[in-house]
Order: structure tokens, then C-alpha cells, then sequence
């Protein structure tokens, strides 16, 4: 045995020891022939294996003893203070800010789609073009018509005979005395308006003394009636004469128009022009110039453009279709009634308890978890807090909105699933453990703490806050002291807890809920006392 095995091993190496002492008094006395001087060597030789053998078990036992006492502290933590930074945690989904489902205006041929689900577009760009084959003829058919009217408008400036122009003279007359019975109608009409107004004024203060009256019991209720509808008569009475003042002055404006046109119509009859004729072609020009107008515009409503920036989410349309606009369109399957869907910028919508609602205000901070990308937090302020409750399975949530301010890489998507923790303030210098520490026993929270020698000892305490795999501890620790992260199996045993199911045997004793308990000597996570 070599001495690093005679260390490891002590009692071994005292046993082999002793064996050889015996074999070699045995040697000893079977052998007197031997000189002094070889018994003398060989006894040096055995006190200097005993004392080396002795001096490595003292060693080793010397070693071990301190290192057992201590083992503890491998499978412990120390309370340290900290920021704790508090946080209202909720789930949420990726949303556009708006999305609408784009279709031309007129039901037609989808000639050319020039976009993809995807693709990213531009306000004011073409999407589509639909067939505009059947509107060429119509749009030169009715620009033809439209110069026509043009040329026969001014072929209309001709002399006129004496009698058109006293007839024109006749007519001028006429629109001004409609102007002069306009102005006396307006100043009747406001005569009786202003009559109606001190009546309505002194029947709504009369409703108001009456309705007192009859409220503390002078009156009948009745009577208190009777006013109110007197002073609703009165001030319908004069809503009518104030719709009547109105139409009044618009037929004072019409008049003088007319008067005023007639009187232009007289001098241009007086100078030698057909008034009527020219004004007649004139207006024929202005309804030719508008068809061919209506049909421009429904060419260039064939170009299909987007409304606002964003993204292509959905292409319900083909080369080839027929698209007829409707009012919805279905949002998960192919479908005629649209051509594509458009989603503007994204936002996180998250649902929020009842009881947290009062901790967020807008502009307030939030850190957004995608579940498609857990190791990254994106960072968003909050832009609107939905007014009204939403109630599923009795749960009562409300909407809170919010921009996101750093995906320049737009790797968030529409409908990813995110955990939205919304910042609402900080506990400074606040004592800290794992949250793997706490447990509950008898109803109780608390943590095991080593005792004297080592082994734990449950220890009640008060938690606040979770801060993210953290916990606050408002009382029962102080700072520097060690809590266990977990129980060995010895001391769940004395603890009563393996009774309940034990882990899978394994490496460290770790297993599942209710299975084989396993040799080992492996801590529990948190959650072994419960």
C-alpha cells in the first residue's frame, strides 16, 4: 500500500501494519540466528510505519471533521440587500394598431397584383390594378361631348330681338321685388323671434318656480306640468321661427342672386347677347365636363393604393379574380371580397387584472418578453388603457396598450404571444433571497436556516414582492444570514416530507412528483415543504 492510500485509508493501512508487525516478530523468534544489528533496523523500520500511519490518520480525521460541519454551505445562500425594481407581470399578444381589409370600389377583373404577403409598402403606393378595359370608350366618348358643349356655348353669344330684351327687363324687376319682400319677411320674422324669446324666458322661470312649488307641496304636480309644457311650446314655437328666419335669409340670398343675374342678363341682352342661351350652354359644358370627370375618377379608382404604411398580412385575391367589395371580410381564409389585408405598426395589447389596473398610467415604462424570443426584452411606454372590462370565465381584465419602442428589426409579429411587465417603482436597499429558498409549512412561510450544528431549522418569515427570481423579505431575516436552497433527504425524512412521494433515484436524489425515492443525498427546490 503506497502512503497516498495509507492517507486516504487509515484504518486500512493500521490493520496492514499490525499484520506485518506480527509476521515480523513471528520471523523474529523463528530465526535466533539473526545478529542484533538486523533486529535493530527492522524495528526502527516498523516505529517509522507506525508514526507515519498514525500521523495520516490524525491528519485525515483532522481534515474531514471541519469539512462535514461546513458541507451545509454548499446547499446555502446569504440574504444580501438590493434594488428590488417591482413590476405588474401580464400576458399579452403582438396587434397592429390598425388593420383593414382593402378592396377596390366597384366590383371588377383583378389585372395585376403587385405585392405579396409580407411585403412591407408605403403610403400613396400601387397595390393593385384592376380592369379598366370597359371605361377607355366611355372616357373618350364623353370628352368628345364635353368639347361639343364647349364649342356651342360660345356660338350662343348672339344679338337679341326687342323683345327678349324687355321681357329680361321685366324679369329683373320682378327678382327685385322678390329681394324687397325677402328683407320684410326677415324683418318680421325677427320681430317675432325676439317676442318668443322673453316669452320663452318668463315660462321657464315660471316652470322653475312651479316645479319648486309643487316639490315642497304648495302646488299640484299637475300645475308644475302645465308650465313645463307652456315653456317646451314656447321654445318649440320659437325653434320654428328660427328655422323660418334661416329659410328666410336664404331666400333673401337666392333673390338677390337671381335679381343680380337678371339684371346681368338684361345688359347683355341690351348690348346684343342671348343671356338665357349662353347660360344654358354653359351649364351644358359643366355637366359634360362632370360625367367625363366621374369616369376619370373611377379609372383611378381601379389603381388600388395603400391607405397608410405597413405590412402585407393576408392576400385573399388572385390574377384573375373577380373581387366584389363588401363591407367584412373573412381574416383566416382566401376570399373574393377583398384583395389584400394591411396592417399598420405594432403594439403590445396586454390583459391586466382588475387589482393592477391602478397601478399603470400612460407613458408608463414596459419590458416586452416574446415567448419566440425569451432571451430578449423589448421595451415599450404605455398609450392607452381600454375603458371598459373584459370578463372571461369570471376573470375580469382590461386592455392596456402599448408602443414599442425597440425592434428596429421587426422581429416582433402580429399574434406572438409576449409577458408584458409594466415598471411600476423600485424598493431600494431591500433584503433579498432566491425565491427557491421559501417554502410553506402548517400554512406557514418561512425558509430553513442552519442551526448551530449545521442542520436546518425552519424559520417564519414575511415576503413581499417577487422580483423576477428574487424575493423580498420584510421581516424575519437580517442581512449576512444563510438560508437553505433545499433539504437532503436525511432531513426531509425528519421533516415528515418524503412520506408525501419522493423524486426519481439519480444523481443528488432529484426526481419527479410522486415517484421512486432514489439514493442520494441531493437538495429539494422550492416547493419540498409544501
Amino acid at each position: 500500500m503506497n502512503w497516498l492510500q495509507q492517507l486516504l485509508n487509515p484504518k486500512e493501512a493500521a490493520r496492514e501494519a499490525s499484520r506485518e508487525t506480527e509476521s515480523l516478530n513471528i520471523a523474529t523468534s523463528a530465526r535466533p540466528e539473526a545478529t542484533k544489528k538486523g533486529r535493530g533496523k527492522k524495528r526502527i523500520w516498523i516505529i517509522a510505519s507506525v508514526v507515519v500511519i498514525a500521523a495520516a490518520a490524525g491528519t485525515y480525521f483532522f481534515l474531514q471533521t471541519p469539512k462535514t460541519n461546513k458541507e451545509w454551505k454548499k446547499d446555502a445562500t446569504q440574504v444580501k440587500r438590493g434594488t428590488a425594481t417591482l413590476k405588474v407581470i401580464a400576458t399579452g399578444l403582438i396587434k397592429p394598431v390598425r388593420e383593414v381589409k382593402i378592396s377596390p370600389k366597384q366590383t371588377g377583373l383583378l389585372k395585376e397584383l403587385y405585392v405579396n404577403q409580407g411585403d412591407r409598402v408605403k403610403k400613396g403606393q400601387i397595390i393593385a390594378l384592376m380592369d379598366d378595359s370597359n371605361l377607355a370608350g366611355q372616357i373618350e366618348a364623353a370628352r368628345g361631348a364635353w368639347l361639343s358643349s364647349v364649342d356651342n356655348s360660345n356660338k350662343m353669344k348672339n344679338g337679341n330681338r326687342p323683345q327678349e330684351v324687355l321681357q329680361a327687363r321685366f324679369q329683373q324687376q320682378r327678382a327685385r321685388e322678390g329681394v324687397r319682400n325677402a328683407e320684410q319677411n326677415i324683418s318680421r320674422l325677427s320681430a317675432q323671434m325676439e317676442a318668443l324669446k322673453a316669452q320663452l324666458k318668463r315660462n321657464e322661470q315660471f316652470a322653475k318656480a312651479q316645479a319648486f312649488l309643487a316639490k315642497s307641496g304648495a302646488i299640484s304636480e299637475q300645475t308644475s306640468i302645465d308650465a313645463e309644457t307652456a315653456a317646451q311650446v314656447t321654445h318649440a314655437q320659437l325653434d320654428a321661427a328660427e328655422r323660418e328666419l334661416a329659410q328666410a335669409r336664404v331666400a333673401k340670398v337666392q333673390s338677390q342672386a337671381d335679381s343680380e343675374a337678371l339684371e346681368q342678363q338684361y345688359k347683355l341682352m341690351q348690348a346684343g347677347f342671348r343671356r338665357e342661351d349662353v347660360s344654358a350652354a354653359y351649364h351644358s359644358s359643366e355637366q359634360s365636363k362632370g360625367n367625363l370627370q366621374y369616369l376619370e375618377s373611377l379609372r383611378n379608382d381601379t389603381r388600388i393604393k395603400a391607405p397608410f404604411d405597413g405590412i402585407i398580412t393576408q392576400k385573399y385575391a388572385d390574377i384573375g379574380a373577380i373581387v366584389t367589395p363588401t363591407t367584412s371580410a373573412a381574416t383566416t381564409s382566401a376570399t373574393s371580397s377583398s384583395i389584400v389585408s394591411l396592417a399598420g405598426r405594432l403594439e403590445m395589447v396586454a390583459q391586466v387584472s382588475e387589482a393592477n389596473v391602478p397601478k399603470i398610467h400612460i407613458g408608463q415604462d414596459v419590458e416586452i418578453v416574446a415567448t419566440s424570443f425569451p432571451d430578449k426584452t423589448f421595451h415599450g411606454k404605455v398609450t392607452q388603457i381600454a375603458p371598459a372590462a373584459i370578463v372571461t370565465m369570471n376573470v375580469t381584465t382590461f386592455e392596456v396598450h402599448a408602443e414599442i419602442l425597440d425592434d428596429p428589426d421587426n422581429k416582433l409579429l402580429s399574434g406572438m404571444n409576449v409577458s408584458a411587465g409594466f415598471l411600476v417603482g423600485q424598493q431600494d436597499d431591500a433584503l433579498m433571497i432566491p425565491a427557491v429558498c421559501v417554502v410553506s409549512r402548517r400554512g406557514e412561510t418561512g425558509v430553513y436556516i442552519p442551526d448551530k450544528d449545521g442542520n436546518p431549522e425552519f424559520k417564519k418569515i414575511k415576503t413581499g414582492a417577487a422580483v423576477d427570481r428574487n424575493i423580498v423579505v420584510l421581516a424575519g431575516l437580517k442581512e449576512g444570514d444563510f438560508v437553505f436552497k433545499g433539504l437532503s433527504k436525511e432531513h426531509l425524512e425528519k421533516e415528515g416530507y418524503l412520506g408525501r412521494g419522493g423524486g426519481m433515484g439519480g444523481p443528488g436524489g432529484m426526481g419527479g412528483r410522486g415517484g421512486r425515492g432514489g439514493a442520494g443525498g441531493g437538495m429539494i427546490p422550492r416547493g419540498f415543504g409544501r
